[in-house]
């Protein structure tokens, strides 16, 4: 899991350096952040950045009890 949080936290710092007026303030906990800053890195490397829906799904964070 270490080397998966290490690519993940690689592309975010990536992806601020070059869109620093839309940054990626965290990394949440679903998978969302795998998909975006890793599958699909082809996009935003290449001028796209990221929609404002985009960077909420990489930020999201599972609520509290929501599988108990």
């Amino acid at each position: 899991m270490a080397d998966r949080s290490a690519t993940l936290e690689a592309a975010r710092r990536r992806y601020n350096e070059l869109y620093p007026d839309r940054p990626i303030t965290r990394i949440g906990d679903t998978t969302e952040p795998y998909y975006h800053l890793v599958v699909m890195n082809g996009s935003w490397l290449n001028g796209n950045p990221l929609s404002d829906e985009q960077i909420a799904a990489v930020e999201m964070i599972t609520p509290a009890g929501m599988f108990s």
